[in-house]
């Protein structure tokens, strides 16, 4: 018995030796950028695992430069859980993804990945993680009386998903931006708080600043300025 005590105790000093090695060993490699750290820990550092290229890009553009931007999308956080595909196409949601970003971190939303966004992808001020469905929900019947709150989930629903940063793209330039889509053109200038346009945008992504808002619009104006009034 005292043998095997023994030998079991030297085992698991030898494995945690060995683990502590190995980590070193690998600390040793990222510091030297012999291998890149994983996302978790870049997140966790605040720093990035990806190195963006030095071009312009936007929507329509494919290739690994894409792939990157996609990437450090995904490590600043999972938009309502949901991962952007790494597959190299600027599409639309890698735009949509791009527009939440800039929002947030008070950029102009353009969906253009130039050298003012990639700078701030690189230190950003805000991440994309948010949570959605249930949590916007329990949001929305706080401040909308329970007379009208199931409908006003319903609207929001149809309007953003319950999604915080959605931003729609309109035909005449316009954005739509979170749970209750505010357009940057209207109803975003006249009832979202902010000294001017970046900050109401900013506020508008915040899901608790824009339901507060949409209650005030519908105080103002009922359900019509939404284009989900009948849901």
């Amino acid at each position: 018995m005292g043998t095997e005590v023994t030998v079991g105790l030297s085992r698991s000093a030898d494995l945690r030796f060995r683990a502590k090695a190995a980590a070193l060993l690998c600390a040793v490699l990222v510091a030297i950028g012999a291998i890149p750290p994983s996302p978790a820990a870049a997140a966790e550092a605040g720093t990035s695992a990806v190195t963006l290229c030095d071009v312009v890009l936007e929507y329509g553009e494919s290739g690994s430069c894409v792939e990157r931007l996609q990437r450090r999308l995904n490590e600043l956080g999972l938009n309502c859980g949901n991962v952007l595909a790494v597959d190299g196409v600027f599409g639309t949601a890698t735009r949509m993804r791009v527009f939440a970003f800039q929002g947030r971190n008070r950029l102009d939303l353009v969906g253009v990945v130039g050298p003012v966004t990639r700078a701030k992808l690189a230190d950003p001020d805000e991440g994309l993680a948010v949570a959605c469905d249930a949590t916007v929900e329990r949001q929305i019947r706080a401040v909308f009386p329970a007379s009208i709150a199931n409908k006003a989930v319903r609207v929001a629903r149809c309007e953003s998903g319950l999604n915080p940063i959605a931003v729609g793209l309109n035909t005449n330039g316009t954005k739509d931006v979170g749970v209750f889509q505010f357009n940057t053109g209207g109803t975003l200038q006249e009832f979202l708080p902010g000294r001017d346009t970046g900050e109401k945008i900013d506020r508008a992504l915040s899901s608790a600043d824009n339901i507060h808002a949409a209650y005030d619009l519908y105080r103002a104006r009922g359900w019509q300025p939404w284009t989900c009034r009948d849901a």
